[in-house]
């Protein structure tokens, strides 16, 4: 299994359609693409700032959905949203 992690600084009064528009692309098509399940966490110590942990089936999987036109449709109304994309972490799940 595959752990993709990325951290997001979103806009002001942007956080809800963030999550929301995450929620709808990681439901929609991530999952039948090969997520097997994510979260996201809204940081407690800096305004604004989320992460989004996806857990995917493969590396492949992920690159694939990437490569859409669709998700990079996805991407160009999300960056509507976010002011800067933060860290990015690959990692392979051990437990």
């Amino acid at each position: 299994m595959y752990a993709y992690i990325v951290s997001f600084k979103v806009k002001d009064g942007e956080g809800i359609t963030f999550v929301e528009l995450q929620k709808f692309e990681e439901l929609t098509e991530a999952k039948p693409a090969g997520l097997d399940h994510f979260h996201i966490l809204k940081d407690k110590n800096e305004e604004n700032k989320y992460f989004l942990v996806e857990y995917w089936n493969s590396k492949k999987d992920k690159d694939k959905l990437e490569s859409s036109k669709e998700h990079q449709l996805f991407h160009e109304h999300r960056k509507l949203v976010i002011d800067k994309k933060c860290e990015t972490y690959e990692c392979d799940v051990i437990i």
